[in-house]
């Protein structure tokens, strides 16, 4: 069993006609990527499944307006990754996306995600503007754990001092995680860290203090550094990293789809690590590639 630990599908990121500063060569600003595309390049990957995160440009507006961007220009959503979803039940584990959860109606929307089948939440504390541990985060984690979900936590685009830093919010999450050692947890982008460089240390202080944590490998620290050198050899740099200081077992492949498809076709992906990872053992390879999503997701 191969599972990506993060995909999306989009409708238009950033369309070419109202944003013409970006490239035809991000494909998402003029080209589809629905869950029909996403799926037939899991096949001719040999990608068996994906965690599927559905967000829309409001989750993530701080992001976008920090790019001179609004909301308007990323079209995607809870709907379109549901229409995902129901054309291809087999094939996606659903996480939708947490809005401010200081408003109760969000916290309804959160529970009307589960009846309908959400495995899980992501949740963006910086976008949130709260801390890992704020009473109204805490609350959702109970209510995840009340309703065996889990969680997908991204730390990325901290931006002190409005928000917390990165540092500050791993200390946060060590004291999520010793009052709750029973939620399973996600860090998206290996902790919004680059694990080649010393701010990663924190990263491999918290996580092995908690058996309930994995950490995804989608767009590490969201950098991409490789361009288009097959078999991106920095990327397998950064997953060595993690794996000489986390262990194989802490470790979940994932790609970010559609984001950096640019760069690397999808089968690349998956060989990079098939093919070109000579760090791991092939027990290993089946961990990271799979095994390790399917006792995050706990085949729920």
């Amino acid at each position: 069993m191969v599972i990506d630990s993060e995909t999306h599908v989009i409708f238009r990121a950033w369309p070419i006609e109202t944003n013409p500063a970006r490239s035809r060569v991000e494909r998402f600003t003029w080209h589809e990527h629905s869950g029909d595309l996403l799926v037939d390049e899991m096949r001719r990957a040999g990608v068996d499944r994906s965690i599927l995160i559905s967000y829309d440009g409001h989750d993530v507006e701080w992001f976008l307006r920090s790019i001179g961007t609004t909301p308007e220009d990323f079209i995607t959503g809870r709907k379109y990754t549901k229409a995902a979803l129901t054309a291809h039940p087999d094939r996606f584990y659903w996480f939708s996306t947490l809005k401010d959860p200081r408003s109760e109606s969000n916290v309804e929307v959160v529970k009307q995600d589960f009846n309908e089948g959400a495995r899980g939440l992501k949740i963006f504390p910086s976008f949130l503007v709260l801390a890992v541990d704020d009473p109204s985060l805490m609350a959702v984690y109970r209510l995840c754990v009340e309703h065996d979900r889990r969680v997908i936590l991204s730390f990325e685009d901290a931006h002190p001092p409005e928000t917390h830093s990165i540092p500050e919010l791993f200390e946060q999450f060590d004291r999520v995680m010793r009052e709750l050692p029973e939620l399973r947890v996600q860090l998206n982008h290996a902790g919004a860290l680059d694990p080649l460089r010393p701010e990663a240390a924190v990263l491999f202080r918290v996580v092995p203090k908690h058996e309930n944590v994995w950490v995804s490998t989608a767009a590490m620290g969201l950098v991409w550094d490789d361009g288009t050198e097959y078999p991106f050899p920095n990327y397998l740099s950064r997953i060595e990293r993690l794996n000489s200081e986390l262990g194989a077992s802490r470790l979940l492949w994932g790609t970010d789809w559609p984001h950096f498809s640019h760069f690397m076709l999808y089968p690349q992906a998956v060989d990079a690590i098939r093919k070109h990872a000579a760090f791991f053992s092939e027990e290993q390879k089946a961990m990271f590639l799979g095994t390790n999503a399917e006792r995050f997701l706990d085949r729920l």
